[in-house]
């Protein structure tokens, strides 16, 4: 197989092989996170629109920020280091 080129003109290797699978099981455990505890979070907080923004908005995005930050951090383990 050919050396892959950039338009810079510097050649390209792979590196091994994501483990997709591995962020799927990130993503299905930050699911059950939030419903295991999305309830708790609501009732954490006694202002009850508050509270729903926070349980079903705030919460879940902050767990797919972590679910992110954590494929990155196995992404950057297995990316080709030149």
């Amino acid at each position: 197989m050919p050396a892959v080129t950039t338009l810079m003109g510097r050649e390209e290797t792979d590196g091994r092989r994501y483990p997709l699978w591995l962020e799927r099981i990130f993503l299905l455990a930050a699911l059950g996170v939030f419903i295991v505890y999305a309830p708790s979070v609501h009732a954490a907080v006694e202002q009850p629109i508050l509270a729903t923004f926070l349980a079903y908005v705030v919460y879940p995005l902050v767990l797919l920020a972590i679910v992110e930050l954590l494929g990155r951090m196995v992404q950057s383990l297995h990316a080709s280091k030149l």
